[in-house]
């Protein structure tokens, strides 16, 4: 059992702290991108698309060069569509997570939840007085997240008290704010006629028209809770995340507002003593997310690629030798090469399948810097420095590996021999 933990333990004392840090950043942006785009269009569209680049990175492993480029002309395209469809969401992401906001801003989303139980039922109220007068309607309880981001348009401000003929004045067929949706903030009716932004969620009742998409829209996007008054049928459907739920009574509604306010009381509460039950919560995304990160930092993040350098590491490589002249340059002032001097060597050349496949071997030269050597027997090694080769390739030895020559002193007899 050691034995098996040994590759885990060597992995864990690698890490330094900046490898650590660096982890954890991305883990915390992976994860909260998951918890904004699951369930919705945008998350599928996502998992298509790092499955297009899985498959194109093995197909570029397994040297198969057409497939691999038809795989990444798809995954460009695919992430080209991916961020022009879902721009809107991204941005609503990073304004969420934006670093910059105050410190006091955080702290009032922290203790937003501050709905007495008089402002539940009268939420409850309303709602069924608006189903007994046909009047349709959505309303968007607040919790934690904010809601400002994800509005396609913010309406018109009230910060009222919750009462039930402001509602029903607020959604009268013919109203200005008849269409939109209220947002109920703390125990105010903060905002109506508020757009949101629709559900294209499959999963959805066939029966749910344009204003349960809505609700169902922001519900899935943040932690906000939604109640639909059906104008047709004069029905009450609750939403929270991905689950609906339908509400036959005032006291039905009011105990499943006053559920899930007091369980985010109570989280809120455990939050801020950082009670280890708060950490596990979701704990299998989280998992998810930490290995896929962790898949990536190994692929290329701890060598300190760029992406630019990633590819091309997980590709096939190869080595050919190739038979290259010699050329000596810097020959010392009356120093002359002896007529047996070397004139080629057998050099051995390594890298990716396709660059060696079009490397013109015969503009390839080895060039011999003699600058310094004063004339008698000589040892010169060949490096990689003796020899221009094109990006993607390296020198992996030469055969011989060391020139043995003998320089003689420049005579009548002996032609001086210099390359440019």
């Amino acid at each position: 059992m050691w034995g098996a933990a040994h590759p885990a333990l060597n992995f864990l004392q690698s890490l330094s702290w900046s490898h650590l840090i660096d982890i954890g950043i991305m883990w915390f942006l992976l994860y909260q991108v998951y918890i904004r785009f699951r369930g919705t269009q945008a998350m599928r569209l996502l998992a298509r698309v790092f499955g297009a680049w899985l498959v194109y990175l093995a197909s570029r492993a397994a040297g198969l060069h057409l497939t691999s480029f038809l795989l990444w002309a798809i995954w460009i395209a695919a992430l080209i569509l991916f961020l022009i469809n879902f721009h809107g969401e991204i941005q609503r992401i990073f304004f969420q997570l934006n670093p910059v906001r105050r410190v006091s801003t955080l702290l009032r989303r922290a203790m937003r939840i501050r709905l007495p139980e008089e402002s539940v039922a009268a939420v409850a109220e309303s709602a069924f007085a608006l189903a007994r007068a046909s009047l349709g309607a959505i309303l968007v309880v607040e919790r934690h997240d904010s809601t400002e981001a994800l509005l396609s348009s913010p309406g018109e401000r009230i910060d009222a008290d919750i009462r039930p003929a402001l509602l029903e004045t607020i959604f009268l067929k013919g109203a200005p704010c008849h269409d939109g949706a209220a947002v109920i903030r703390g125990s105010k009716i903060a905002r109506a006629g508020c757009l949101l932004p629709l559900s294209e969620n499959p999963a959805l009742p066939p029966s749910f028209g344009a204003r349960h998409r809505a609700a169902a829209g922001v519900a899935e996007r943040c932690d906000a809770l939604a109640i639909v008054v059906s104008e047709e049928r004069g029905e009450i459907t609750c939403l929270e995340g991905g689950q609906t739920k339908r509400a036959a009574s005032g006291e039905e509604l009011v105990s499943w507002l006053s559920a899930r306010l007091r369980a985010d009381r109570g989280a809120a509460q455990a939050g801020r003593r950082m009670s280890p039950g708060r950490a596990l919560e979701n704990w299998k995304p989280k998992l998810a997310a930490l290995a896929a990160v962790l898949f990536l930092w190994t692929l290329g993040g701890q060598g300190g690629r760029s992406p630019q350098t990633l590819f091309p590491g997980l590709e096939s490589r190869a080595e050919e030798a190739f038979r290259v002249p010699l050329r000596f340059y810097n020959l010392p002032e009356g120093a002359a090469l002896p007529a047996d001097a070397p004139q080629a060597v057998r050099v051995r050349i390594g890298g990716r399948r396709d660059l060696l496949n079009f490397l013109d071997a015969s503009r390839l030269r080895v060039s011999v810097n003699l600058a310094a050597m004063a004339p008698g027997a000589r040892e010169r090694a060949l490096t990689g420095r003796d020899i221009d080769l094109p990006g993607g390739l390296e020198f992996l030895g030469a055969e011989p590996a060391t020139l043995r020559f003998t320089l003689g002193k420049a005579g009548a007899k002996e032609e001086k021999r210099e390359a440019p």
